[in-house]
Protein backbone atom coordinates (compact mmCIF):
# COMPACT_ATOMS: atom_id res chain seq x y z
CA UNK A 1 0.00 0.00 0.00
CA UNK A 2 1.22 3.46 -0.75
CA UNK A 3 1.50 6.25 2.38
CA UNK A 4 -2.01 8.32 3.03
CA UNK A 5 0.30 11.42 3.54
CA UNK A 6 -1.60 13.35 1.01
CA UNK A 7 -4.83 11.93 1.73
CA UNK A 8 -4.96 12.28 4.75
CA UNK A 9 -8.28 13.77 6.21
CA UNK A 10 -7.59 16.36 9.67
CA UNK A 11 -7.13 14.91 12.96
CA UNK A 12 -9.43 13.46 15.12
CA UNK A 13 -11.87 12.47 11.84
CA UNK A 14 -13.06 8.82 12.37
CA UNK A 15 -12.41 7.41 8.90
CA UNK A 16 -11.97 3.84 7.99
CA UNK A 17 -9.48 3.24 4.82
CA UNK A 18 -10.44 0.47 2.56
CA UNK A 19 -8.21 -1.23 0.37
CA UNK A 20 -9.12 -3.63 -2.21
CA UNK A 21 -7.50 -5.82 -5.39
CA UNK A 22 -9.12 -8.04 -7.74
CA UNK A 23 -7.86 -11.23 -8.69
CA UNK A 24 -9.01 -12.26 -12.00
CA UNK A 25 -9.24 -15.24 -15.34
CA UNK A 26 -8.95 -14.18 -18.75
CA UNK A 27 -9.53 -17.46 -20.02
CA UNK A 28 -12.98 -16.05 -21.93
CA UNK A 29 -12.86 -14.44 -25.54
CA UNK A 30 -15.52 -11.45 -25.18
CA UNK A 31 -14.53 -10.58 -29.03
CA UNK A 32 -12.17 -11.45 -31.41
CA UNK A 33 -9.32 -9.10 -29.88
CA UNK A 34 -9.98 -8.86 -26.24
CA UNK A 35 -10.78 -11.25 -22.86
CA UNK A 36 -13.33 -11.02 -20.27
CA UNK A 37 -12.15 -10.28 -17.52
CA UNK A 38 -13.92 -12.91 -14.51
CA UNK A 39 -12.99 -12.17 -10.34
CA UNK A 40 -11.92 -14.94 -8.59
CA UNK A 41 -10.64 -13.20 -5.96
CA UNK A 42 -10.71 -10.01 -3.86
CA UNK A 43 -8.56 -9.33 -1.18
CA UNK A 44 -8.99 -6.33 1.27
CA UNK A 45 -7.32 -4.47 3.81
CA UNK A 46 -8.82 -1.84 6.13
CA UNK A 47 -8.03 0.53 9.18
CA UNK A 48 -9.22 3.17 11.24
CA UNK A 49 -7.38 6.56 11.76
CA UNK A 50 -7.12 5.23 15.35
CA UNK A 51 -5.35 2.09 14.31
CA UNK A 52 -3.25 3.52 11.43
CA UNK A 53 -0.16 3.20 12.59
CA UNK A 54 -0.62 -0.26 15.06
CA UNK A 55 0.93 -3.62 13.43
CA UNK A 56 -1.41 -6.24 12.32
CA UNK A 57 -2.53 -8.85 14.40
CA UNK A 58 -5.79 -9.20 16.37
CA UNK A 59 -8.88 -7.78 15.59
CA UNK A 60 -9.30 -4.29 16.40
CA UNK A 61 -11.77 -2.74 19.22
CA UNK A 62 -13.64 0.00 16.21
CA UNK A 63 -12.70 -1.10 13.11
CA UNK A 64 -12.31 -5.21 13.08
CA UNK A 65 -10.05 -7.60 10.85
CA UNK A 66 -7.75 -5.71 9.15
CA UNK A 67 -7.29 -8.41 6.30
CA UNK A 68 -10.22 -10.04 4.70
CA UNK A 69 -10.37 -12.66 1.25
CA UNK A 70 -13.82 -13.17 -0.60
CA UNK A 71 -13.51 -16.01 -3.12
CA UNK A 72 -17.13 -17.20 -3.26
CA UNK A 73 -18.84 -14.04 -5.02
CA UNK A 74 -15.94 -11.39 -4.33
CA UNK A 75 -17.86 -8.89 -5.96
CA UNK A 76 -21.20 -9.15 -4.63
CA UNK A 77 -19.23 -10.23 -1.32
CA UNK A 78 -16.75 -6.87 -1.23
CA UNK A 79 -20.32 -4.95 -1.94
CA UNK A 80 -21.72 -6.53 1.35
CA UNK A 81 -18.63 -5.48 3.24
CA UNK A 82 -18.38 -2.30 1.84
CA UNK A 83 -21.82 -1.65 2.80
CA UNK A 84 -21.62 -2.95 6.42
CA UNK A 85 -22.90 -0.36 9.00
CA UNK A 86 -20.13 1.87 10.53
CA UNK A 87 -21.79 3.65 12.91
CA UNK A 88 -18.48 4.75 14.41
CA UNK A 89 -17.16 6.27 11.57
CA UNK A 90 -18.09 9.28 10.33
CA UNK A 91 -16.41 9.25 6.61
CA UNK A 92 -15.11 5.85 4.65
CA UNK A 93 -12.15 5.88 2.00
CA UNK A 94 -12.15 3.88 -0.66
CA UNK A 95 -9.22 3.15 -2.32
CA UNK A 96 -8.45 0.21 -5.51
CA UNK A 97 -4.70 -0.60 -5.67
Amino acid sequence: MRPLKDARPPAGNKVLYIFYDFQTTQNTRYVDVAKLHLPNLVCVQQFCSRCENEEDGADFVRCGRRKHSFWQDPVGELISHLTEPHPWANKIRRYST
